[in-house]
């Protein structure tokens, strides 16, 4: 029965039901006796997926579909009772000075995350200190922890320091001194200050007058999250250590059919951010949370985030397995990653076919474009040839159709391209959608919305679905403007969170500026953009002879020591058109060396290609020594292949990937190398979705597919040594994914277990040897 579980749900052997019937003959053929039938399986697993595994939760999303989310909250749990992970995860930036190799090292977990967030507490000496509460230090000082890190072998605290007034009637935070602390050094936690201050002589810890955040003196309110001045995870921890768990969460779309014909899935995956680079993007540590083929991505993001909040409202429970005791975790997200439509549509903005086509910055291209911004390699090459026979990056006809741009315009558009102009901030965008949205109900304002969203460049699918509902009613004819507003108010008053603007689930997301936190995938900006560009172009330039030669180049290339086979030259040149990101990244290393003396191709063309061997491996480099000597190289690195590929025609410069590549040095410094936040480990889960997609019965996508990917991490955690929660047996129930939805109001199933329980009393255990043995069978 054990092995047979496992077979039905290894995550990249997927069966039918009557693959799994041939097997079940197979094993009756060979002698094999007592092998449960199908049916008993069936039970079997609907049992041990309700006692042992992870929930999918049903939701019928605000435009009205219903997908399902597996339980985040239970899959964060786990993580820190599985030991073939534990032992690698990170709770605490560092500070590495210059160096940078991993994202617990990069600016955005160590300088930028909100304390709420981070891990709030260490414990030492057998005291729990936390962040914003008063801490005592050997030397009689008093200060403010606000968060931890390490540096080396030792943990530090960057603190505020605290002034006692001149009546020593209470306290002053002086934000402005900000000090980095020892962690040896501390002395007194704040639950044991409150009871010992008067043996110091010090003014009573819970009395803080305000806040001093500059040197003129002015005092802002201070004003404690907790009860007592005690933060408020202290409270919930109940005695026991808090951690952070910061995310990488993904999203993408994937056909869900084995054929060409696509069937969208979109799909939302999440990895740890807390483990190393060489881990991180393994299949093993990438989770799945939800699909399907009919909710959109900001739909389906809704109830994520839903869970999410719930999670960061009360922690997660979890079984730490090293440390062999219960921690509370504090999940986040470090970063959305994604192709650049999906990262467009989450950040609230109109994407890369539009006049303000940058989501990071305030850059126009002057006017909109229709270019196809194929992200996937296998798209059709729109571009026709210019005078000079270089394929024009994005004339499409309706673009030919416009009116014909001037060299002073021309030279305008360029120098907006090679530069970062002023940044998008979360704040503005939320301002501008919310007053949208007011225009929306306004009779007449549907004119005003649309032009608003054009020259800001910001545009919210989850909005406009219920915008749309608006403008039908407000654009009717023969109808009074009275009887408008009043359908108008009626509509209103039936759409979700109306008064917060009916904006985007993603400003929900605590911590987080989609303008900032989507990182440029270097994946689809440099080897499915410019590789896949520039290599087109140099095909579309060679005549039949040529191709001939530049195979034979290809099939003779030595490629010892570049990580790849044997180069299939007549591949990559007849079918240019279908290449993939592993062709691309192949191309990358040999093209200098083999377009070379082509008459057709010219000494621009090559240049380009030299400037371009140059930034990648700048950008795929793993560990970076000198973080500003890396990212001025690599700036000097972009700023020549601008240039070069000006030189050979300025026409590139409608792809707006040129200039996104411009913001991937400020990413780096935030995020840490760029490997870390590509999504290749991410679309190869996609086989495994698309997997289970064809062998569900396509009735409810978004259901089979949570449940398979649910068995599929009950069967990981379990050949892995996991520990589980031990539960009494109880009668089962039909339906496994009704069953996993208990009444809650945050909806977890594993949040709803854990609130109000003694965790100390939950009993855990992992399987036996003979798992491993399996493991170990060749």
């Amino acid at each position: 029965t054990c092995i047979l579980d496992i077979l039905r749900h290894v995550p990249r052997c997927a069966f039918s039901e009557k693959q799994n019937a041939v097997i079940h003959w197979a094993l009756l053929a060979m002698g094999i006796s007592d092998i449960p039938s199908e049916h008993t399986m069936d039970r079997v697993t609907r049992a041990l997926q309700r006692i042992y595994g992870v929930a999918s939760i049903r939701y019928k999303g605000t435009m009205g579909h219903i997908y399902y989310v597996n339980d985040m909250a239970a899959l964060i749990a786990q993580e820190l009772a599985n030991p073939q992970v534990r032992k690698d995860l990170h709770f605490l930036p560092e500070d590495a000075g210059r160096r940078l190799s991993e994202a617990w090292q990069g600016s955005r977990w160590l300088r930028e995350l909100d304390p709420d967030l981070a891990t709030p507490m260490l414990r030492i000496h057998d005291q729990d200190f936390y962040v914003l509460e008063p801490v005592q230090l050997r030397d009689g000082r008093v200060c403010m922890p606000v968060r931890f890190f390490t540096r080396g072998k030792e943990t530090f605290a960057y603190a505020w320091s605290m002034l006692p007034t001149a009546d020593k009637s209470g306290w002053v935070i002086a934000q402005e001194a900000g000090v980095e602390v020892r962690t040896n050094d501390f002395l007194t936690s704040f639950p044991v200050l409150r009871e010992t201050y008067r043996h110091h002589d010090l003014p009573d810890p819970c009395s803080i007058i305000g806040v001093r955040r500059d040197e003129r003196g002015r005092l802002a309110p201070w004003v404690p999250e907790g009860t007592r001045g005690e933060n408020r995870w202290r409270e919930l921890a109940k005695g026991h250590r808090v951690c952070a768990f910061p995310m990488w969460l993904f999203c993408d779309d994937t056909s869900g059919n084995i054929s060409k014909k696509w069937n969208k899935h979109n799909s939302f995956l999440f990895t740890a951010a807390g483990l190393p680079r060489r881990l991180v993007h393994r299949e093993y540590n990438v989770h799945f949370l939800s699909t399907s083929n009919t909710a959109p991505p900001l739909e389906m993001l809704d109830g994520i985030v839903d869970q999410l909040l719930a999670c960061q409202t009360s922690g997660v429970w979890a079984w730490d397995c090293e440390l062999k005791e219960m921690v509370l975790l504090v999940p986040s997200v470090l970063a959305i990653l994604g192709d650049n439509p999906m990262q467009s549509e989450i950040a609230c903005h109109v994407g890369m076919n539009g006049k303000m086509f940058c989501r990071m910055c305030m850059t126009s291209k002057g006017q909109d474009d229709d270019e196809d911004d194929d992200d996937n390699s296998a798209g059709l090459y729109r571009g026709r040839r210019n005078r000079a026979g270089s394929v024009a990056g994005s004339d499409s006809e309706a673009s030919r159709a416009k009116e014909a741009e001037t060299m002073a315009d021309m030279i305008e558009r360029i120098k907006r391209f090679m530069k970062i102009n002023s940044p998008r901030t979360r704040q503005e965008t939320i301002n501008i959608l919310k007053s949208q949205f007011v225009e929306a109900q306004r009779v007449g304002g549907q004119a005003e919305y649309k032009r608003v969203r054009t020259e800001t460049g910001v545009r919210d699918a989850y909005q406009l679905h219920f915008a749309e509902r608006l403008f039908r009613i407000t654009t009717q004819r023969g109808v009074a403007r009275s009887v408008k507003e009043a359908e108008v108010m009626k509509t209103v008053r039936t759409i979700p969170r109306a008064e917060e603007g009916a904006i985007s689930p993603v400003w929900r997301i605590k911590d987080l500026d989609p303008h900032l936190d989507t990182p440029v995938e270097i994946l689809h900006v440099i080897l499915l953009g410019f590789v896949k560009y520039f290599w087109r172009d140099a095909m579309s330039r060679l005549k039949d002879p040529d191709k001939e030669k530049l195979i034979i180049r290809l099939n003779c290339f030595d490629v010892a020591g570049l990580g790849f086979p044997p180069l299939a030259g007549a591949t990559l040149v007849n079918y240019s058109g279908s290449l993939v990101g592993r062709d691309f990244r192949a191309l990358a290393q040999v093209a200098p060396f083999v377009l070379h003396d082509f008459p057709s191709i010219p000494k621009e063309s090559i240049e380009v290609w030299t400037a371009l061997s140059y930034i990648i491996p700048l950008v795929w480099q793993p560990e970076i020594d000198d973080i500003d000597a890396y990212t001025t190289r690599l700036k000097q690195a972009i700023d020549t292949f601008l240039d070069v590929t000006c030189k050979l025609t300025p026409r590139w410069f409608n792809k707006p990937k040129f200039h996104i590549l411009l913001h991937l040095p400020d990413h780096i410094r935030r995020f840490g190398p760029a490997m870390l936040f590509a999504t290749e480990g991410f679309e190869s889960f996609n086989a495994v979705i698309r997997s289970n997609s064809i062998h569900s019965n396509h009735r409810a996508p978004s259901r089979d597919i949570a449940l398979a990917m649910a068995h599929h991490n009950r069967i990981r955690h379990l050949l892995s040594g996991g520990y589980f929660r031990q539960v009494e047996i109880f009668n089962e129930k039909d339906n496994d994914a009704h069953a996993n939805e208990l009444p809650s109001p945050t909806g977890s199933p594993w949040l709803h277990v854990t609130a109000g329980s003694d965790v100390d009393k939950f009993r855990w255990r992992c399987a036996g040897t003979a798992t491993a043995d399996i493991l170990a069978l060749n």
